[in-house]
This record gives structure tokens, sequence and C-alpha cells, in this order.
């Protein structure tokens, strides 16, 4: 409860600076959202002020509002050819999307849906108010509130934690200011991220990204402000050569070159025919037969081999002497008998 507390004071701050910079909205939002955390905090001046703002600004930007919504009249209802370019369906099916606060209802269901369900609702949906299809005023966020209430409700945690709180404003407050203090595990894509991409979303369910011919990506960067990245068509598509990588990889490795040693210092399946090192008797063993032949004795060939071969059988014995020095400090009477060989090789 005083978690709750302190965070409705937190409200109260943010509702008092949006009223002193005159984001009515703002205030009214945070206000009712302190009253939520707690119902005991006097907020009657804040929503008096609050109300103020409408009446002591609306004369003078009245002028401003009415010059912008012509405007924003002319551009929605002209097309590049002065034709438009979307319906009346099409804007009121955005007003819709942007005007219910509920995730089941934005998407259409029920409360007791399933996840098939709800699957379906934002198949059908998506595709109606995705902005490379529906050209309406505000598409891209309505694109984007159907991305988030779909994300919500698909998964059970969330969708738990939604159905616990019932409105979209408090649900979002508390994921992004952690009210209740809990650790929360942030992922690349987390649902209330700046970066929240409900074009990926798209992506993924549907497995395509040029659904509509025009592969566009609508990212958020911060409140407000929305960013829209170009993708080529015909381009090669980046994540399904990355999960292709590994396979290429394996296939790339199969049929690359490769040479097996010429000897080895253990006799196996491969290597049985014995030899022996010129220099201290070393045994090593080969897989041919015509060995002596391509490597005559005397030769530099095969010298630099009965080097190689004395070098590992060197380095074997370093390794098992270690081993045998760091037992005898438990057992001072335990043997060395690699410790020997070697001092016995170096001798030599």
């Amino acid at each position: 409860m005083d978690g709750n507390k302190d965070e409705a004071l937190r409200c109260v701050r943010i509702a008092e600076e949006a009223i002193a910079a005159g984001n009515k909205a703002r205030a009214a939002k945070f206000i009712k959202i302190a009253r939520r955390l707690n119902q005991d905090l006097q907020v009657n001046e804040l929503l008096a002020a609050c109300d103020k703002l409408d009446s002591g600004s609306s004369s003078q930007e009245k002028g401003v509002g009415e010059s912008r919504s012509e405007l924003g009249k002319e551009k929605s209802e002209g097309g590049l050819n002065g034709e438009r370019s979307y319906t009346e369906e099409h804007v009121q099916l955005i007003r819709q999307v942007k005007r219910n606060k509920d995730y089941y209802a934005i998407l259409g269901v029920e409360k007791t849906c399933s996840v098939e369900e709800i699957r379906k609702a934002y198949r059908k949906l998506s595709l109606k108010v995705h902005p490379d299809k529906n050209k309406a005023p505000g598409s891209e966020e309505a694109f984007k509130i159907v991305s988030k209430a779909f994300k919500c409700l698909s998964d059970v945690n969330s969708r738990r934690q939604y159905d616990q709180t019932g409105l979209v404003e408090e649900f979002e407050y508390n994921q992004q200011h952690n009210v209740r203090r809990r650790p929360r595990r942030r992922t690349g894509n987390d649902l209330f991220d700046d970066d929240f991409d409900p074009d990926e979303i798209f992506r993924a369910f549907f497995g395509q990204s040029d659904m509509f011919r025009t592969s566009q990506v609508y990212r958020t960067r911060g409140p407000g402000a929305h960013h829209r990245e170009e993708v080529h068509n015909g381009g090669p598509n980046i994540m399904l050569l990355i999960q292709l990588l590994p396979f290429l990889v394996i296939l790339l490795l199969a049929y690359l070159p490769f040479t097996e040693p010429d000897y080895a210092l253990h006799k196996n399946y491969n290597y049985q025919i014995p030899k022996t090192t010129e220099r201290h008797g070393v045994e090593f063993f080969v897989k041919s037969p015509n060995f002596d032949e391509s490597y005559p004795l005397g030769s530099s060939a095969r010298a630099k081999i009965e080097d190689s071969v004395i070098k590992d059988y060197k380095n074997v014995l370093v390794h098992y002497c270690r081993v045998e020095l760091q037992r005898r400090h438990w057992n001072k009477k335990m043997s060395t008998p690699h410790c020997d060989k070697l001092n016995a090789l170096e001798v030599a």
C-alpha cells in the first residue's frame, strides 16, 4: 500500500507539470490514475485547475484549431492526384480502435475467449488497419494499438496481469513504472519499449514482409514520434539468412578438403604400422605402407616428421608429469614415471 501511495503522489506531480504545460489530456489521465492508487488523496484542486485549461486557451487556439482541421481535412481527402485514397469506413474503423480503452474491446472478443480466437481477431483487424492498406489519418497509431492488444492478450502472464487491472491506461502505467516493485525481465521487443515495432509482430504472424507489396516498417521512437523505414522490394530476407547461416556453415565444412595427420603417437584403427624416430627412439604409428618411400630415412622431410613426433611426445610427457606432481603432494611415495621419461628425454 505504501508503494501505491508513493506512486499516487508521483502521478500528482506529473499532473501538475501537465497543467503547467497546458496539456489537459495528460493531466486528467494522471489525476485519474492517482485516485485509483490512493482513494484518500485530495485532488479536487487539481481537477478544477485541469477544467480551467479549456476556458483559458480555447478562445486563443480556436482559430488555429479550425485552420489545422481544415488543412487536415484537405490532406485526408486528397491524394497525390487530388483523389481520396481511403473511405469513410476506414476512418470509422480507425476512430473505433483509438476510442476503445479495453484490449478485448479493441480486438472485438470476449474476456473468456481462447488464444485462438484472439489470433483470429488480430488476423482480421490488423489487415484492415495496416498503414499500407488503410491510408486514413491515424492508421499507424491504430495499428500499434491493435498490435499491443494482441501481444498482451496472446501471452498468458501479461493477460493475467491485465485482467487484474482491467484498464489499458493503468496496466500500461504499471508496466512502465513497475508500481509493485517487482523485478521484470526486459526483452529486446518489450511491449512498452520506445522501440516497440508493431510491424515486426505482423511479419512474424503472417510470415512475410511484403503483404501489401510496399514493405514498410512502422516504428515508434518516443511518444508521438513516428519513423518510417523503407525496405526495398525483392531484397534478401535478412532474418531468413541468419537462420540458415548455421546450416550453410556445416554444409561448407563438409565439402572443405581435410587432410589427416601423417602419424599418431598411439596405435589405433587407422594408424597400425609402427615406426621409431632416429633420435631418442620414440615410437609412433603410420597408416600408409609406403611411408618410407614418401619420407626416406635421412631426408629432410623424414627429419621434419620425426621432430614433430618428438615434440608431440614431449608435450604429452609434460602434461602427465604435472598431474603426477600434483598427486604427489598427497602421497609422497607415489611414483612419477612420466616425469622420469621426460628427464631422460631432456638428458638425451
